[in-house]
């Protein structure tokens, strides 16, 4: 038995796991590069975007995820660059680093 988060989504919704697995990795890869492309009205792609591209269901526990996230591990002191040096070699996350080739960073 798959006790993964990927096996308990494929078991639930009754789907193989490789095929849910391509589907969060095409989602968060989407997910990233819009956030990262976003300029929009005042530039807060999860408000002004996000909340119409997704179903209520997925973007309240996106939301909710976030809060928990940030309230558990005091996000405000910390980064994403932590976690990637932290739980993973460079050699790791290099095959990844071509997708965000030609992307346009939005003005800060």
């Amino acid at each position: 038995m798959d006790n993964t988060l990927l096996g308990e989504v494929a078991k639930n919704l009754n789907k193989e796991r490789d095929d849910v697995s391509a589907v969060i990795d095409e989602f968060m890869l989407q997910l990233h590069r819009r956030l990262y492309e976003y300029k929009g009205l005042n530039g807060d792609y999860i408000g002004e975007e996000l909340s119409l591209q997704i179903e209520n269901q997925a973007f309240f526990h996106f939301l909710c995820f976030l809060n928990c996230f940030i309230e558990r591990y005091d996000w405000d002191d910390s980064s994403a660059g932590e976690y990637l040096g932290r739980l993973g070699r460079l050699s790791d996350w290099i095959p990844y680093r071509h997708q965000t080739e030609g992307w346009i960073e939005r003005s800060k």
